[in-house]
């Protein structure tokens, strides 16, 4: 990516100190609003040069990309980061009221809460695979994500490995799986549905036969799962592929496996806001990320597949069987498979 030199030490300083002041602060809008106006007079940035976003995103993924886009456009971007799920519920609570972007976090939640959102078609719209897009434009892909198993090579010979989805579900595995938290983690429930539209089974009947094979060990995030199985807590687990990759590019010593039967790579997405302050800035984020350069970025540094049909894959990706993944479907049930959820932990906790 394109880094103006002139500009970016400045502009990587003075983003520093906002990131400080957002990352540090708990508080409601009331004080993050004042905290604002404040360095709004401090550094002279104007409304028109703002732009806020929340993002579920990891720092390594979305700090480059936001330095970017403040380098390219001038505009100061203030970055509120927490789990999908908390994301989404702030946003629909009311509670982020100076939102503008809602970044990360995959795309059947975007369905599921599209009333949320704000409709906007990117520039390169015609660019991007047409499988991922949202049929109104209320969301934007940013990267596709299959979804895949990984195991310990230590512990368990590729031969003894789960290789399809049902195979998670045999008595070897019970109590050997790292999966996080659905409260906490999209990734988590994306999964869910997969194996319920698979299984041509109901949500909650998943989460409930899951939750069982589980036996009590559920992550608090998914940014658990890989070291679980490397360290040996667990034996396997249920990840992202970008994630599955950056962890065996650092060294750590698990397998892959893409799924028999066939496997999902929703992308995670982005949307702008409904009465969003910076709408103007927002769109012009949203143009950024489905940029030829932001998304060959994506994939030689994140290890994630681009949307752009114009961005040519790296030998080592594999060729990766889809399942037909209802997204509408999935969206519709998120609620109910939450519920499950939830009462399961309840449970769990008052035992």
């Amino acid at each position: 990516m394109k880094r103006p030199q002139n500009k970016m030490i400045k502009q990587v300083l003075i983003s520093a100190l906002f990131l400080t002041v957002f990352f540090l602060s708990g508080c409601g809008n009331s004080q993050r609003e004042k905290e604002i106006r404040t360095l709004s007079q401090k550094y002279s940035v104007s409304e028109e040069r703002q732009l806020t976003v929340y993002t579920s995103h990891k720092e390594e993924v979305y700090m480059p990309v936001i330095t970017e886009f403040e380098n390219a456009t001038g505009i100061w971007v203030n970055i509120v980061a927490g789990g999908t799920s908390e994301m989404f519920d702030r946003i629909e609570s009311g509670e982020a009221g100076d939102c503008d972007i809602m970044f990360g976090g995959g795309a059947e939640y975007y369905e599921a809460k599209k009333d949320l959102f704000t409709s906007y078609r990117v520039t390169e719209k015609d660019m991007l695979d047409s499988q991922y897009l949202s049929q109104e434009d209320l969301w934007t892909p940013f990267t596709e994500l299959p979804i895949v198993f990984i195991y310990n090579p230590k512990l368990v010979a590729k031969r003894d490995a789960p290789g399809n989805w049902k195979e998670l579900f045999q008595e070897r595995w019970k109590g050997q799986i790292a999966f996080a938290d659905m409260e906490v983690s999209g990734t988590s429930y994306t999964i869910v549905s997969l194996m319920a539209q698979l299984f041509d089974e109901s949500p909650e009947d998943i989460v409930s036969k899951l939750y069982e094979q589980l036996d009590g060990k559920v992550l608090d995030s998914s940014g658990l799962v890989i070291p679980s199985v490397e360290s040996g807590r667990c034996m396997v687990g249920i990840t992202l592929e970008e994630t599955a990759r950056k962890y065996m590019a650092n060294g750590y010593d698990i397998a892959m496996i893409y799924p028999d039967e066939g496997t999902t790579a929703l992308p995670d997405a982005c949307a702008i806001v409904k009465n969003a302050p910076h709408s103007f800035n927002a769109g012009k984020f949203l143009d950024f990320i489905v940029d030829y350069d932001t998304q060959r970025y994506a994939m030689e540094h994140f290890h994630r597949r681009p949307v752009r049909t114009d961005v040519e894959l790296y030998k080592d990706y594999e060729e990766v069987k889809l399942l037909d993944f209802d997204i509408k479907k999935s969206a519709s049930e998120e609620a109910t498979a939450m519920d499950a959820w939830r009462a399961l932990r309840a449970s769990d906790k008052d035992e």
